[in-house]
């Protein structure tokens, strides 16, 4: 340990902490488990998230994968602020049981308020 001036003018001892000892074990990974495949349609029209929302839903379900990530933002970036492809994308969901077999507010590390966790149904 070296010795150092502080800034009262006093000398005193340089102490130093690793940092992994304070934090422990990587506290950088997101604590929600994996996370599942992301169809991302923030800053998308209206008309093209729909319909990449319908397709990568059903490239998902055929394919087998249990949960899929929407992504749809915050509509920070929407005119006058207000969100336009969350409601559009809830309603979709509401609206395709023979898809859809449950959704959940994505945890915060996976995007919050932004995105929705959908439970696929897989085909018949």
């Amino acid at each position: 340990m070296g010795r150092f001036k502080n800034r009262s003018g006093n000398k005193g001892l340089r102490r130093t902490i690793r940092r992994d000892a304070v934090e422990g074990p990587d506290e950088r990974e997101p604590r929600s488990g994996p996370k599942p495949p992301e169809v991302h349609l923030r800053r998308l029209r209206v008309e093209m998230a729909l319909s990449k929302l319908e397709m990568e839903v059903d490239r998902h379900r055929f394919s087998g994968t249990p949960e899929l990530l929407i992504v749809h933002g915050k509509g920070m970036g929407s005119e006058g602020g207000m969100p336009v492809i969350a409601p559009l994308v809830r309603e979709w969901i509401k609206n395709n049981p023979e898809r859809i077999a449950s959704w959940r507010p994505a945890p915060p590390d996976w995007g919050g308020e932004g995105a929705v966790v959908v439970c696929l149904k897989g085909p018949r």
